[in-house]
């Protein structure tokens, strides 16, 4: 149970080192908090499943305290039985955790957009052009939310009913862990953007702050059914509009799972890329992801960073893999999910020899 005075901390913390974009949202309820008992100044949110230790993004802390803070966190989790792993972490900290020993996995990439350089000019962003247009002429218009100026009742309602259709249609449970949710009871450093038509909410979007960065992460996007062409292509290109008059210096729109569009080498960890694929695809416990890089590269990201989870037992484990998918998806993923991950690891490494580099860190039958 989060206290007060730890959630006051943890904020703290995060104003001074919250680098990576999700991590406004170790603020959730479901966090436990692991302090240095050496004294350094952070903290690491995580969550235990299985007898894993899943630890929610970097650690907030100074990077040159990186080091000594994982090797505490690592013997915390060593005192309890738990395997330790870090999940969407990004390059800041990857080189020091693959120096203490631990097997890093690309999952997925992100966008990073510098909003003084954005520019949508030119022949390659013409179709996004027209999308824009599009919403435009149907009349859309994009503007701020903020609750704690004035409530709009109306509005609240129809996002409510936006993100009910989305939950119906998503078909599991209630996403957690590094993932956020809409609090307009209580929206703290959120910032809410909407578009609209006559006053009725099309589709919103809530953001949360990446103050080291000086940046927002796109954290939620809700919109109908059946959109107006260029509902979402309008919101966002505002969106940023407004936060750069607003004086952030860059934004995301979140990682796309498991991308590889800028990976060095396409052989690495093929094994264990493919059960990924396998649970976060083809099982319908999770999220269907659909193809989202190709929707985010349409808005001209400055620059792609990668997202890495990243496990100390040295050996991947269908457990780790049940133990992730059951931190962001805790009511929708049960026992059965677990024998069926099992089931589907012998069956992949059966159809995909395993290269010779990595013969020696995969769990035997």
């Amino acid at each position: 149970m989060q206290s007060e005075n730890d959630l006051n901390r943890v904020m703290e913390l995060l104003k001074r080192y919250g680098y990576q974009s999700q991590s406004y949202n170790i603020l959730r309820s479901d966090k436990s908090y692991f302090f240095s008992p050496s004294g350094i100044d952070g903290v690491i949110a995580y969550v235990v499943y299985v007898r894993v230790a899943l630890a929610a993004g970097d650690p907030v802390c100074a990077q040159s305290d990186l080091p000594t803070f994982v090797a505490e966190f690592k013997l915390f989790c060593r005192a309890h039985g738990w395997r330790c792993c870090f999940q969407a972490i990004t390059d800041r900290c990857k080189t020091d955790l693959e120096n203490m020993g631990f097997d890093i996995i690309k999952i997925g990439e992100e966008p990073i957009f510098e909003l003084a350089k954005l520019s949508w000019e030119g022949g390659k962003y013409g179709d996004l052009r027209k999308d824009i247009n599009s919403a435009r002429r149907h009349g859309l218009t994009v503007v701020e939310y903020c609750p704690l100026a004035g409530r709009r009742h109306d509005w609240e309602k129809q996002m409510e009913e936006l993100s009910a259709i989305w939950k119906e249609f998503k078909g599991s449970g209630e996403f957690s862990f590094l993932i956020g949710e809409p609090s307009l009871d209580a929206p703290g450093e959120r910032k809410y953007f909407l578009a609209l038509i006559n006053n009725q909410v099309e589709a919103f979007i809530v953001c949360a702050p990446i103050f080291a960065r000086n940046g927002i992460y796109f954290d939620l996007m809700r919109r109908r059914q059946k959109p107006l062409r260029g509902t979402s292509q309008l919101l966002i290109t505002e969106s940023f509009r407004l936060l750069k008059e607003q004086g952030y210096a860059m934004a995301t729109l979140g990682a796309a799972p498991l991308a590889s569009e800028h990976v060095d080498d396409p052989t690495q960890n093929h094994i264990i890329e493919m059960a990924l694929k396998f649970a976060f695809d083809r099982l319908g416990y999770f999220h269907r992801f659909k193809p989202t890089y190709r929707f985010k590269e349409q808005f001209a990201p400055t620059s792609w960073e990668g997202h890495y989870l990243a496990f100390g037992s040295h050996r991947f484990n269908p457990i780790i893999l049940y133990a992730l998918l059951k931190a962001y998806d805790p009511s929708g993923v049960t026992g059965k999910l677990l024998r069926q991950i099992q089931h589907a690891w012998r069956g992949i490494r059966t159809l995909n020899p395993v290269p010779g580099s990595l013969r020696h860190r995969l769990p035997g039958r």
